[in-house]
């Protein structure tokens, strides 16, 4: 596939992915890449995003194999294009040099399997970045991320200059014409973000592939370490600024391209692109819904296995959407199968569609002592038909429990909501 080049000033949103499109977040590290596959994986059914997330996993697979992932997340660079002979439709986020650098130095420390986890443990920050490791692990990084794609040559962490040739090193990853070469390919990806707007980015990103407009989301993988900031001796930073010239270059260039794609998205009318874009989805009469298929809508939490089938937690609000499709020329039956943490929450449960309150029945599905119930309601004509374009189910709890909190000795920090097990619509008979 051939990505056309996007000047600036001549940005659009890419709009729905085709079937036969593949989807890539080029992962720079320390650029919040946990929390934005997240949010992305969200989007897809889980068999179509591929699980590798370091490029030795996707070396052995072959291009048919690959074919079958629409989704593909992690630190591969630009080296993914040749492993699928196409290239796909691209997303990146970069951050501010100096705070990715010092980020990336506190991941060093913590993270014991890493390579350099023991040059690094016992040196502060000015010792790491004066030393002979910084050139080798931080110059330019990011900028190299968006342009060495010979796997052969420069597969992170195996070039052959990190051994033989430091100064050779160096040199290359120094050389002024990459700046170019990065806002080329910046210019040609689908969305580019910055992490200091990241929840910025994904409305964008939203609105870029018509998913539901996205208010809120949960951050995931925070450096727990503390830190101490008077590391942050100036001859450190200024060595971090030497060793991220070309970066602060293309992430000044990043900055300005997200700038201009975010104002050109406010300009335009959100909610109703992406009602023509979920106009546009095949109608459905009946849905039978498990927790491993994409979610258009808010405040869910990540896929998680319940008795060898898929679920998911609600959270970290009360209130919850689930945007569908559906026909509205006939009533519909909604079913769903949830738990909760308390009986006072499972007993809270309201349920909207198209902002009209349901009429619920239930019964229960085990005698415990928070209860898991399977809750119905009809949604009438009259009701499908106040959105034709799509019908918005609205899951509303009267609060959240936080384990950890709740009871001395969980581990569980989640402020949750409702379990969900199961929905389904069908035809009332």
């Amino acid at each position: 596939m051939t990505v056309e080049t996007k000047p600036i000033t001549q940005w659009k949103p890419h709009g729905p992915l085709a079937e036969d499109e593949q989807l890539y977040f080029l992962h720079i590290p320390k650029t919040a890449g946990t929390s934005l596959r997240t949010f992305l994986e969200s989007h897809f059914d889980l068999d179509k995003v591929c699980p590798s997330l370091v490029l030795p996993d996707l070396l052995p697979c072959s291009p048919s194999q690959l074919k079958q992932y629409r989704l593909f997340c992690g630190h591969h660079g630009l080296f993914v294009n040749t492993l699928l002979h196409c290239e796909p439709v691209t997303l990146t986020v970069l951050r501010d040099p100096v705070a990715r650098t010092i980020s990336h130095y506190r991941h060093l420390l913590e993270t014991k399997e890493d390579w350099l986890h023991e040059r690094v443990k016992n040196k502060t920050l000015e010792e790491f970045v004066c030393g002979e490791w910084g050139p080798v692990e931080l110059l330019n990084l990011q900028t190299r991320y968006l342009v060495l794609d010979d796997i052969q040559e420069d597969y992170f962490g195996h070039s052959h200059l990190r051994t033989n040739n430091t100064d050779g090193l160096i040199r290359k990853y120094s050389d002024p014409s990459w700046v170019e070469k990065a806002k080329h390919k910046l210019d040609n990806m689908a969305a580019v973000g910055i992490q200091e707007r990241f929840n910025d980015f994904l409305k964008l990103l939203s609105f870029t592939f018509g998913w539901s407009p996205t208010q809120t989301f949960l951050a995931y993988n925070k450096t727990k370490a503390s830190f101490d900031k008077s590391s942050i001796t100036p001859k450190a930073k200024a060595r971090i600024k030497e060793l991220t010239k070309i970066d602060q270059e293309v992430y000044n260039y990043a900055t300005e391209l997200f700038e201009k794609q975010f104002s050109q998205m406010e300009s335009l009318p959100v909610e109703e692109s992406y009602r023509r874009s979920m106009a546009l989805r095949p109608r459905l009469s009946s849905v039978h819904y498990g927790f491993d298929k994409a979610i258009n809508g808010e405040n869910w939490l990540t896929i998680e296995r319940s008795n060898g089938q898929f679920a998911r937690w609600t959270g970290p609000g009360t209130i919850t959407t689930l945007d569908l499709p559906l026909e509205t020329d006939k009533p519909l039956v909604l079913r769903f199968f949830v738990g909760a943490q308390t009986i006072d929450v499972i007993e809270s449960v309201r349920v909207f569609a198209n902002n009209i309150e349901l009429t619920l029945k239930w019964w229960q599905m085990q005698d415990l002592a928070n209860g898991q119930r399977t809750f119905e309601a009809v949604l009438s004509r009259d009701i499908l038909k106040k959105n034709e374009a799509y019908c918005r189910l609205r899951f509303e709890v009267c609060r959240t429990v936080n384990p950890s909190k709740e009871w001395p000795g969980r581990e569980d920090g989640r402020d949750l909501a409702l379990y969900f097990f199961w929905l389904e619509l069908f035809p009332v008979k």
